[in-house]
């Protein structure tokens, strides 16, 4: 789809489909689960969700039935986050797919759209579908059942689950009714209300993707632009091309008759073993997808930008090119 201000420049507008949390982006329950964690946990805050398996039958049990009985409660006395109704208005009039994913239970999730008056869409996913926020397959099911591809998907959450999960499935990251936290910045843009990001779809700006924060925009305007062939035969070869990428190459050209040689392997630190002898634009192609999901891995044309041997030399062939 479209993005504001072309590749690798986006904007939530130009996204496909749209996963939403419910409690804190559609409703406000008034949620604490600091009684759970000093009943059940000492105080500590812990994943309740995923430590939930180990506890002995009993206490799991008395665990997911005052979890229960505190969002049922929160539920009787929601009410629509200002500015959720005119969000899922704009998402609609644009023909937008969206659904729900919550670490809520179902009953709570249904309860408190009764009681604000509150269509729900028809995908929604509570803690009930296995598995959840923050595991990435949780965004990903939703992302098939839209029928979008997870690069063209945003999540909208108020938590850290939200913008890690997000951040795990490929996807683009909106944080929403949080103030500052030391995992803000993992999101691709936080706004301080649901209605900032109303006004924003409405009157939409280029913004910098997550992986580029650090870039200047205009340095990475034209980074974009280049194509960079990869020297196939380098032993550094992973090094130049994460490099490359983090520093906003849109394009890197590489054979796909060349192998991944174990010297290059042992150099590129966290590839699987298995990758050693496979087809270097498959590999490349693949390291691309998890960490650098915009850029295009292909056979190098006439045009690409012969890139260094070495990982260092990469940011002074780039300014080279781009000139002053």
């Amino acid at each position: 789809m479209e993005s504001s201000g072309g590749a690798p420049f986006w904007h939530p507008a130009f996204c496909g489909g749209w996963i939403l949390d419910w409690d804190g982006v559609l409703a406000d329950t008034r949620l604490s689960f600091v009684p759970i964690y000093e009943r059940f946990f000492q105080g500590r805050r812990v994943m309740i969700l995923e430590v939930l398996p180990s506890l002995p039958p009993d206490r799991r049990e008395e665990l997911e039935s005052a979890m229960r009985a505190l969002e049922m409660a929160g539920a009787d006395q929601a009410k629509v986050v200002p500015g959720a109704r005119d969000l899922l208005a704009w998402i609609e009039a644009q023909g937008r797919p969206w659904a729900v994913v919550s670490r809520n239970c179902r009953e709570s999730i249904f309860r408190a759209a009764e009681v604000m008056g509150l269509a729900l869409p028809p995908l929604v996913f509570s803690r009930e579908e296995e598995p959840v926020k923050p595991h990435p397959e949780a965004l990903c099911r939703a992302a098939r059942r839209l029928g979008v591809g997870a690069k063209d998907c945003v999540v909208v959450g108020d938590f850290l689950y939200d913008i890690l999960g997000a951040r795990r499935a490929g996807m683009r990251a909106v944080l929403v009714e949080r103030g500052p936290e030391s995992w803000s910045s993992w999101a691709d843009v936080a706004l301080p209300r649901v209605k900032d990001l109303v006004e924003s779809l409405r009157a939409p700006e280029p913004l910098v993707p997550w992986e580029y924060a650090s870039l200047d925009p205009r340095w990475l305007q034209g980074a974009w632009a280049l194509e960079g062939r990869l020297p196939e035969n380098s032993p550094l070869l992973g090094g130049v091309m994460e490099q490359s990428c983090a520093l906003g190459v849109g394009t890197l050209g590489v054979s796909s008759e060349k192998t991944l040689s174990p010297e290059q392997w042992r150099a590129w630190r966290g590839l699987p073993p298995e990758l050693m002898g496979c087809p270097l634009d498959e590999v490349v192609r693949r390291v691309c997808a998890g960490r650098y999901p915009l850029v295009t891995v292909g056979a190098p044309t006439p045009r690409a930008l012969a890139l260094p041997e070495n990982p260092e030399g990469v940011y002074s062939i780039l300014k080279e090119a781009l000139g002053p």
